[in-house]
């Protein structure tokens, strides 16, 4: 079930960069006890459970991070505190990477430039080892523990979940963090099969049909020729029939609603829907207040949708809001995005500088701010500024194809590239 990552890369990247804590859990215990023969989550780890959904959502990763080992040592031989606390490390790095933003995902980002490749030439991108290493380790004892939950009963539809689920969220990290497309791929078509295992033998298990829908809308946005090929081999998919799935989770009302809406409103922005996408944001985000994200993504929205004033009135509160106060660098950035959108360069270079130069901003990020510092200032015609932001790029470590771009922008006056309608694509 493997298709080119220059096809699917950005859209697993996309859906995997929210995927929601809910898909390393089962929302339906099977057994209801607290024994190790029943697979199914007993109602004390449920609660704790909802307790590190809740936390993750508010982007309280010490509460998560405490749930998560204490799921472990109450359940040892479950993969669930294990699949929970790596999850847990996985989104923390992205949060604190500044990789929880849908924009930098786009099929046409420089986020997959030089993807597979590890050298010194993008050593400003290199995963960290002993994270690596840390969340490679816990995944490992989940996938573990799940295996040995399907080899005691192979048609055990909560333990054919979970070994799912530690396909999805090592999907999530190869094409988050790892920028290993191939590896995605690979992950993903695994959970995908396994989940779809799970809805043979159980209908109504909801928490399968969030990766299945998923799947669904990936194959079925295939271009006509290599979807007429994964047919020929057997796979089919049906954007619409992903989306009405996604759909049916949330209004089924389970816990797992909130992980459809965090997916689907990665697919709404992919397809281009910013009114659908605004109305699960309005609705994250009076669950989630905490979560400034949740309005960072609200902004730069609203921008979409024409209402500059109400963006930019999200922005200045979130650049006082002491919930973001550890992510100023990641505000101004859009901010800067959101002005350059809106054709204020001038002011969109200010917010880019910003970003660069906060306290304790993020050294990737802050390549890139000066780099989008240099392309706002050449649209704005000064070019003199623009030549000072590129050399300054040129003069910190390399972040995906920065300094390329930052060369050619020495060169000549940077232009961004036409759009193609998706027609064409």
């Amino acid at each position: 079930m493997i298709h080119s990552p220059s096809q699917l890369s950005h859209l697993w990247s996309l859906i995997f960069l929210l995927l929601s804590p809910g898909l390393a859990w089962s929302q339906t215990p099977g057994g209801g006890g607290s024994a190790i023969s029943s697979t199914g989550l007993p109602p004390e780890l449920i609660a704790l459970r909802r307790e590190g959904n809740e936390a993750l959502f508010n982007m309280d990763y010490v509460t998560a991070r405490t749930k998560a080992e204490e799921m472990q040592q109450r359940w040892p031989q479950h993969p669930a505190g294990d699949l929970f606390l790596a999850t847990v490390i996985w989104l923390e790095h992205l949060n604190r990477s500044r990789r929880l933003q849908t924009n930098l995902y786009r099929d046409d980002s420089s986020f997959y430039a030089g993807a597979e490749k590890a050298t010194e030439e993008t050593e400003g991108d290199r995963v960290d080892p002993k994270l690596d290493r840390t969340f490679r380790h816990w995944i490992g004892q989940a996938k573990t523990k799940a295996l040995a939950l399907v080899n005691r009963n192979k048609n055990d539809p909560d333990a054919l979940y979970y070994l799912g689920a530690v396909y999805g969220v090592l999907a999530g990290y190869e094409a988050s963090t790892a920028r290993k497309f191939f590896a995605a791929l690979r992950n993903g078509s695994r959970s995908v099969d396994l989940h779809q295992k799970v809805v043979k033998l159980r209908p109504d298990y909801y928490d399968a049909y969030l990766s299945l829908g998923l799947y669904d809308y990936i194959v079925g946005s295939l271009p006509f020729v290599l979807k007429a090929l994964a047919a020929i081999g057997g796979i089919r998919g049906n954007k619409a029939r992903g989306i009405r799935e996604l759909q049916e989770v949330i209004e089924k009302g389970v816990q797992s609603a909130d992980d459809a809406r965090i997916l689907l409103l990665a697919v709404y922005q992919n397809e281009n829907q910013p009114e659908a996408a605004l109305r699960l944001l309005e609705e994250l985000s009076a669950k989630y207040p905490r979560n400034y994200l949740i309005k960072l993504e609200t902004a730069l929205t609203l921008v979409q949708l024409g209402r500059a004033g109400e963006a930019y009135a999200i922005f200045e509160d979130l650049l006082k809001d002491p919930h973001a106060a550890t992510a100023v660098d990641l505000v101004h950035y859009q901010y800067g995005e959101a002005l350059a959108t809106n054709r204020e360069y001038e002011r969109a270079a200010e917010h880019f500088i910003a970003a660069a130069h906060a306290p304790q901003a993020e050294q990737n990020l802050a390549t890139l701010a000066s780099l989008r510092a240099g392309q706002v200032y050449d649209l704005a015609g000064k070019r003199s500024e623009a030549l000072a932001q590129y050399k300054a790029v040129l003069a910190r470590p390399n972040v995906y194809d920065a300094h390329q771009q930052a060369q050619q922008g020495t060169k000549q006056p940077f232009r961004p590239k036409e759009k193609r309608p998706r027609s064409e694509e």
